[in-house]
């Protein structure tokens, strides 16, 4: 299903040279049984190029002719000189691509108001603000102080908008998947995935990030 000529979306996956969720976007140039090449991925905030050591691994998601879209794990082989200089990606074995529903992946960059409480006792609760947030799930600002850790199951309740219905909130239950500090503004983030929605409330969370979206699109604002 992948195909030359398609848009790669590139997600680092590597923690311990992660700032924030980098993606890039790359065209397939040339395909082997065993490899993917790929133009030099561009920085969709920077719109340039880094420079990636061999081993680095991604996530990558692509999106069919027919607007399915799919996920698979790759990382680095190598850099080789096609018509363009080139970076050659390990192909994933089938049984480990994954579809996804396209509509949850839209992740928006917008702030809006969350509360965080862990499930384990002890641990007190924090007010904070959203960074991004998708229908699969949001990453927030922790403070300095604080005793939340990754693999934590949460209760979120987060406060949204929609322009029919006006203000509301919802309650879902979470995993915190990764707590990085950014290198450049020096603040801590925790990326946590939905474990337990309710399905009207994915959906409005859904409706949510695509209206944000044609709000920002009017703005000139980009979308990750």
């Amino acid at each position: 299903m992948l195909k030359i000529g398609s848009t790669l979306v590139l997600e680092k996956t590597d923690t311990l040279n992660r700032d924030e969720w980098l993606r890039y976007r790359a065209k397939v140039i040339d395909l082997e049984e065993d490899a993917i090449y790929i133009d030099y991925p561009v920085n969709e905030q920077t719109k340039r190029t880094d420079i990636f050591p061999v081993g680095t691994a991604f996530r990558a998601l692509y999106v069919t002719e027919d607007e399915n879209a799919f996920t698979f794990g790759t990382s680095i082989m190598g850099r080789e000189m096609l018509k363009v200089p080139a970076l050659k990606l390990s192909m994933p074995k089938e049984d480990t691509i994954r579809k996804i529903q396209r509509r949850q992946y839209v992740r928006i960059m917008t702030s809006t108001d969350v509360a965080l409480h862990s499930n384990e006792a002890g641990i007190p609760p924090i007010s904070s603000i959203t960074l991004d947030i998708s229908g699969g799930g949001l990453s927030l600002l922790l403070p300095e102080k604080h005793g939340f850790k990754e693999g934590m199951s949460v209760t979120l309740y987060i406060a949204y908008s929609l322009q029919k219905e006006g203000p509301a909130f919802l309650t879902a239950s979470g995993n915190i998947i990764r707590i990085v500090r950014n290198e450049k503004s020096g603040k801590i983030i925790a990326s946590i995935q939905f474990d337990e929605i309710q399905e009207r409330d994915r959906q409005a969370i859904i409706r949510f990030c695509f209206e944000r979206q044609r709000e920002q699109r009017k703005k000139g604002v980009r979308i990750r």
